[in-house]
């Protein structure tokens, strides 16, 4: 546990397990520290929510999207939809080298669109185009300007206001995106039929006429486009960076990671019908390769920042209230205490003896970090995570 000054920010790095588990699920560390991305006027979603407010959003966001196939075979099957239709693409290019990172960013996008816009954008659609663009420019300029979440926020406001800094190009592009959404909420307002929900943003809408005489009602149309913007932010971008060192590793490894793979496609699968995501329980080596990936390539090293809501004492530590605190996820992937060399890739940590089932998931693997939090994302990260690889190779 290390502890310093960022500014005038408190922070405290989680750098083993334990401390990771023992502190993140305490309740007083479920506060989202105040966000200058993420913590907008017109656009608050649960990743800038706290309290009730984020409790009342988390639960509906679940219950909406689980309604929709999230994490169920409807959304499987749109899913090998859409990878079908990323393979036909680079099967295009008849063996020409290619830059899959292009192709995987609108596929795995489009399963994000359909479930908030209610339809898929072909890859080249404008607003296809639009999106993918805008999003991988906020990932980039927050790639280089991970400081900007201890900077005060009198600070904050006042670079907001100056031109050529990160902040003013941040806000200037994210503020692009949410502009898009607003729009298609708007399209969705003037089309609504009471009687089906097409997508994510009608089921919000709905609730929101229907809480619309409280004035405290956590929703409201600033946690729509919140919430919708970061679906795509988180949703998107995490699984298309692990699927990306996927397909890298088999490219690395053809005469074993993606020759044991081929072995378990053929013999569960065979060359006459895609893969399911029911298929995973037979196929113990593809599952510990996946594992695997999600612990060598940590695709978020120190996750989203929490602050802490109140003092906290932790062993021998003191965490004061405000104090920002990062757990180093990359920390407990690389422990060698948990896992034997543990800078190789070998999916073999994973499996019994002769390689014939996975072992029990160890509690030390979290790639998408410890508590509710992370409940959005896992079931349709494993459903694509598990589809992309199989089918391209």
């Amino acid at each position: 546990v290390i502890r310093f000054k960022v500014g005038v920010k408190d922070v405290v790095i989680l750098n083993d397990f334990e401390s990771i588990k023992e502190i993140l699920t305490r309740k007083e560390m479920l506060h989202r520290t105040e966000n200058l991305i993420f913590d907008r006027p017109e656009a608050k979603g649960i990743l800038a929510l706290n309290g009730d407010v984020w409790q009342d959003n988390r639960r509906f966001c679940l219950h909406v999207l689980r309604d929709l196939g999230f994490g169920k075979t409807s959304m499987e099957e749109h899913i090998k939809e859409e990878v079908e239709y990323l393979a036909d693409k680079v099967s295009d290019l008849r063996g020409s080298p290619v830059d899959i990172k292009a192709y995987l960013i609108p596929s795995i996008s489009n399963n994000i669109t359909a479930l908030v816009f209610g339809s898929r954008y072909p890859f080249d659609d404008h607003r296809r185009r639009f999106l993918d663009q805008r999003l991988g420019q906020v990932l980039k300029l927050l790639g280089s300007g991970n400081l900007l979440t201890f900077i005060p926020g009198w600070l904050s406001a006042l670079l907001a206001f100056l031109p050529f800094t990160t902040i003013k190009a941040v806000q200037s592009v994210f503020g692009e995106v949410l502009e898009y959404i607003s729009e298609q909420v708007k399209d969705h307002e003037e089309t609504l039929d009471e009687s089906v929900n097409r997508d994510f943003i009608d089921a919000f809408v709905k609730k929101m006429r229907e809480t619309k005489n409280n004035p405290d009602s956590s929703y409201q149309m600033k946690n729509l486009i919140g919430n919708v913007g970061n679906f795509f932010g988180a949703g998107s971008n995490t699984v298309q960076m692990t699927i990306h060192w996927h397909l890298l590793n088999c490219a690395d490894k053809p005469d074993t990671v993606q020759r044991s793979i081929q072995k378990e496609i053929d013999d569960v699968i065979g060359r006459e019908r895609q893969p399911r995501w029911e298929d995973n329980k037979k196929m113990p080596y593809t599952m510990a390769t996946i594992w695997e990936m999600y612990r060598w390539r940590t695709v978020a090293p120190l996750s989203i920042p929490r602050e802490a809501a109140a003092d906290s004492i932790y062993k021998d530590y003191f965490i004061p209230k405000g104090t920002i605190v990062i757990p180093n996820l990359w920390a407990v992937h690389m422990d060698s205490r948990h896992w034997k060399d543990p800078e190789q890739f070998n999916p073999q940590r994973f499996l019994n003896n002769d390689g014939s089932a996975l072992d029990l998931k160890p509690d030390q693997l979290i790639p998408f970090s410890i508590g509710a939090s992370k409940k959005l994302i896992v079931d349709g990260s494993q459903m694509n995570t598990t589809c992309n690889p199989t089918l391209f190779v």
